[in-house]
């Protein structure tokens, strides 16, 4: 699986805990809301570290030429 099919696994995963938490019980919806903020966190964290090996990628490819 690539990082990408990764990332849109995530996605798909946080919306469904999303809209399940929309109809759940108060209580339940706060606690599925704050999977959901730190599902989305942690893909942000993710696209974040493989934006900086891309860069780090680019830069030893330019040392190497």
């Amino acid at each position: 699986m690539t990082f990408i099919e990764v990332e849109a696994e995530i996605c798909a995963c946080w919306n469904t805990i999303d809209m399940t938490a929309d109809t759940a019980d108060p209580k339940l919806r706060d606690m599925l809301k704050v999977q959901v903020n730190n599902l989305n966190a942690a893909t942000n964290a993710l696209v974040d570290e493989l934006n900086s090996l891309n860069e780090r990628q680019a830069q030893l490819k330019e040392l190497l030429k």
